[in-house]
């Protein structure tokens, strides 16, 4: 399927949420601005003046002191920013479906994403019993296997770290020249601004075993196309291994960037600025590609390999 998507109109929505353990004591206007950073601060007080928020049932002022599990409750008029929508089937059968996602391409609803979206405009297509069996991020393009039923999605799930292999292909700053092995544990970045952020650097928070193999495929005069085949699935795990080597992904706005890189790109994406644009000399995406991936199919245990080609940008930008 090769389809396009662009800005939806504003619709009203309704969001609800519990107000977690660690916000137990805070005000609702210091939460909401803590954890909620699509609004700033004077964005929030606003939507507060305006009624368009309820706690545990009674409208909100804001200056609230919270409690775990209270029942947030905020109405919005919500618009969608524009995605790339041309994904492509790979394969397709009775029990899953192999899909070539494009970078700037949610796999679920997160955020300001609630129906552009890979999932979505699957289920839209295929049925509603469609279920993602792993993720990629939005900018990271390639192989991703959504099955047709839950009993499908466990039965893949369980070959992680076993029978399921996957590679990614990489253009990093820099000449990589030999193999190595990354196994730094990955944890929460102790001190960035940007909550999902990680580190492989000693001082992470709540680390984990990490391992990902780097082979070098292609050089070009400063920078590397690079195969990744990682063994473990930590967040972000490439992305803050290649940073923590001194070899960070181009075109990667939260790792081998300062915090105040990323926080202004999602303030341009909030003003309405294009995701699509090519910005101070860098790719629009990370350049990270799922490459191929290779299971056992749970309909017959037959092992079978899926692969995506690389994008066109991988040549253009590794050569520049």
């Amino acid at each position: 399927m090769d389809t396009s998507m662009s800005r939806s109109r504003a619709q009203p929505i309704v969001l609800t949420s519990r107000v977690p353990a660690d916000a137990r004591g805070e005000t609702l206007l210091a939460f909401l601005s803590r954890r909620f950073r699509y609004h700033d601060r004077e964005a929030w007080i606003e939507q507060l003046s305006q009624g368009r928020l309820q706690l545990d049932g009674a409208p909100a002022a804001g200056t609230e002191v919270l409690r775990a599990g209270a029942v947030l409750r905020y109405e919005k008029d919500h618009r969608e920013p524009a995605v790339d929508a041309r994904f492509h089937v790979l394969h397709e059968d009775e029990h899953l479906l192999v899909i070539d996602k494009p970078a700037h391409l949610p796999m679920h609803a997160d955020g300001p994403f609630l129906r552009n979206t890979l999932i979505q405009l699957l289920r839209d297509a295929y049925g509603q019993e469609l279920q993602l069996v792993h993720r990629l991020d939005r900018e990271t393009s390639g192989v991703c296997i959504v099955a047709r039923e839950k009993a499908t999605q466990a039965a893949v799930q369980e070959q992680f770290g076993r029978a399921l292999k996957k590679r990614y292909l990489a253009v990093v700053r820099g000449v990589v020249t030999e193999p190595f092995v990354c196994d730094e544990p990955i944890g929460h970045h102790p001190t960035s601004e940007v909550r999902l952020r990680r580190s492989a650097a000693p001082g992470a928070l709540r680390p984990q075993a990490a391992t990902t193999e780097v082979t070098p495929v292609e050089a070009g005069p400063s920078r590397t196309l690079v195969a990744c085949a990682p063994t473990t699935g930590r967040t972000h795990q490439l992305r803050a291994h290649r940073e923590h080597r001194g070899h960070p992904i181009l075109g990667d706005k939260l790792y081998g960037s300062p915090d105040d890189r990323y926080l202004e790109f999602v303030r341009h994406v909030k003003a309405g600025g294009s995701v699509f644009e090519e910005r101070d000399g860098a790719p629009n995406r990370q350049l990270l590609h799922a490459s191929s991936v290779t299971f056992r199919h749970p309909g017959d245990g037959r092992l079978v390999t899926y692969e995506a080609p690389t994008p066109d940008e991988f040549a253009r930008w590794l050569l520049s």
